[in-house]
């Protein structure tokens, strides 16, 4: 008996994965483009900082719809025996990953700017964990969105806030060659 994962397994995790990849390509373009800058205002300046605005809580579930229906495209496409993005809407799907989203990143920034640490920037103290945590939580937050709509096991859940970990470092060092991040973390 193979003790490697099924291959319906990484694709799972990889479908689950892309509406977070593309709302959040989508978001920094917003930000970037400067879109909706009326709803630019802090959620709560002392606790989170400059950069946590009700932009981000307005973009984030809309940016994360379309991915939601490209993965879900992309789940009919492959023959998984039990589906998992297609049993449930995808506005429904987009609006709880986008606030789960940027929910989770909430913890991170009031510890930042309790720490002293400004907004967009990586603390001194503690770096590569804050590297990782910056890219972790909103996977988190938005693996349990997922928890409360979807069947997913506890491997697949673990597997994709690790793979969209990596791959939201990948793409944040990305976006900041093309220009459109002010910093890769």
């Amino acid at each position: 008996m193979s003790s490697s994962l099924p291959s319906h397994e990484f694709v799972r995790v990889i479908l689950l994965s892309v509406p977070l990849i593309v709302g959040g390509i989508l978001h920094m373009i917003a930000v970037k483009a400067d879109i909706l800058s009326y709803l630019k205002k802090p959620i709560h300046q002392r606790w989170f900082g400059l950069n946590k605005t009700w932009r981000g809580f307005f973009i984030m579930p809309l940016a994360t719809w379309p991915g939601v229906i490209l993965a879900q495209k992309l789940e009919t496409l492959f023959d998984l025996n039990a589906p998992l993005l297609t049993t449930e809407p995808a506005w429904l799907l987009g609006l709880l990953l986008g606030l789960g989203y940027c929910l989770a990143e909430l913890p991170n920034s009031f510890i930042k700017r309790r720490l002293g640490v400004k907004e967009g920037q990586t603390s001194d103290r503690f770096k590569w964990f804050f590297v990782v945590l910056d890219q972790a939580d909103s996977a988190f937050g938005c693996m349990l969105a997922y928890r409360i709509l979807l069947p997913i096991s506890w491997t697949t859940i673990v597997l994709t806030i690790v793979f969209g970990t990596v791959i939201h470092l990948v793409i944040n060092v990305s976006l900041y060659k093309a220009g459109i991040r002010k910093n890769p973390f």
